[in-house]
């Protein structure tokens, strides 16, 4: 599969772990920007396109990533965007990151779990927003945080000024509009909002602790069924 890099200015910088290149697509239109690659186990797929100027896209480690689309800038330039993707990330397919408007800044924590046909759109630009009466630009993010140990279902739709917070779950379909402070909570709907608090998500039976109170009701209730 290879990767395919490429750059046309010069001080930009790629770090990208050696045994790591499989299927990495970088392409960079601009200066100063750094990309830098700590893990990405294979096999995957990962697109990177960058159009601007200082920006900074950092992946410390993806476990498994089918198909992720970073885009930085669209025909206008973006420029002094921050990416920072966490530790331990799990994605399908289809998923895209849009930091299309200078200054957008996207941070994602350790641990996260995400399904298909994701976007995280960090503002609108090439199309442009005002306040009419005073003709402010009012298409200004201020982040999109996505906490730590967050699984976000099918087909969700993260937009512009958002923070979900650690150990939340987001459902699938789900637009979410606006900053949550509340954790171990479950958000969804259009516009998303808290549907369930208290919760507690598990990857799969293979990381529940043995003698825990969550092993014991899992085979408490699978026992039904034999």
């Amino acid at each position: 599969m290879g990767n395919n890099i490429s750059m046309s200015d010069q001080n930009n910088k790629i770090i990208i772990h050696d045994s790591n290149k499989e299927g990495i697509t970088i392409s960079i239109n601009g200066q100063n920007n750094t990309v830098e690659i700590r893990e990405c186990q294979l096999p995957s797929r990962l697109k990177i396109t960058i159009k601007g100027n200082f920006n900074s896209v950092r992946i410390r480690s993806i476990l498994c990533v089918k198909d992720l689309t970073i885009n930085v800038g669209t025909h206008v330039a973006a420029n002094r965007t921050e990416l920072d993707i966490g530790t331990n990330i799990s994605m399908k397919t289809a998923n895209f990151i849009l930091m299309h408007n200078s200054g957008n800044v996207c941070r994602i924590g350790d641990n996260c779990l995400f399904s298909n046909s994701i976007t995280i759109r960090c503002g609108e630009s090439p199309h442009l927003l005002f306040d009419k009466e005073t003709g402010e630009y009012i298409d200004i993010s201020e982040g999109v945080f996505i906490g730590n140990h967050v699984w976000v279902g099918e087909k969700v739709y993260i937009m512009k000024n958002v923070t979900v917070p650690d150990e939340c779950v987001i459902g699938a379909g789900s637009v979410v509009t606006k900053r949550f402070t509340e954790e171990n909570c479950i958000i969804a709907g259009n516009p998303a909002r808290v549907v369930k608090q208290n919760i507690q998500w598990i990857k799969n039976h293979g990381h529940l602790e043995k003698d825990s109170k969550y092993y014991r009701s899992y085979w408490e209730y699978m026992n039904r069924f034999r």
